[in-house]
């Protein structure tokens, strides 16, 4: 039986097994995303991921078993990270606030800047062209960032609606929505990435945005 230095020992030493497998998959993911983004699924080779995550391929297939599983965790952990200002935004927007027009309004700007960005846009080629091949791929990204941003949205829109700003009966729905409107012009302005959309073009669709969804959901 160990002794409770000998505990000690073996706990630190199983610390820094958990620490160095975490790290080793956090470097495979941020390869991954690397070399998925710049030659696409099919030409994209773990023997490659593997040199630029500098492990051996073996260890990729400890962690993730499958190329095609790695691409999926890739992909949504992409996802995911692109997400992040919209979810930072949603989580700043104070439904309680007198000036909740301009709130909701600074909401809606922050949801359109991940669709602006050149990562995301890369994300959602990604996604497009694979999810004929691997309808996986979006089942993945739903779970890891799409829901996650949507039900957060649909909470702050629900106590929008108990302040009785707005009559919304389903905030799911209504939370799809404003999301929809949210990002309706960006693909126009942006060109598919082709040019960058000014401040001032995606604050004005934002603005027409928020006056359709406050339209809609009025209080009588």
């Amino acid at each position: 039986m160990p002794t409770t230095a000998e505990s000690h020992v073996i706990s630190a030493a199983e610390r820094g097994s958990g620490r160095g497998r975490l790290d080793k998959r956090r470097a495979i993911l941020d390869a991954a995303a690397e070399v998925f983004g710049e030659s696409g699924y099919e030409r994209a080779s773990v023997d490659a991921i593997a040199l630029k995550a500098a492990v051996s391929k073996p260890t990729i297939y400890n962690h993730f078993g499958t190329k095609e599983n790695l691409f999926r965790e890739s992909i949504a952990e992409s996802a995911a990270t692109v997400n992040q200002q919209s979810m930072d935004s949603i989580t700043r927007f104070d439904p309680r606030t007198p000036d909740w027009r301009a709130a909701l309004n600074e909401l809606v700007m922050g949801l359109t800047q991940c669709s602006r960005s050149e990562c995301a846009q890369s994300v959602q080629r990604q996604i497009y062209s694979e999810v004929k091949r691997d309808p996986e791929v979006y089942r993945a990204v739903r779970a890891r960032a799409i829901d996650p941003i949507t039900n957060a949205l649909a909470g702050q829109l629900a106590m929008l609606a108990n302040a009785g700003r707005l009559a919304i009966a389903d905030p799911l729905l209504a939370a799809k929505q404003l999301l929809a409107l949210a990002t309706a012009e960006i693909v126009e302005l942006t060109e598919l990435g082709g040019r960058t959309a000014s401040d001032a073009e995606v604050r004005r669709a934002a603005a027409a945005a928020v006056d359709t969804f406050v339209a809609a959901f009025a209080t009588s």
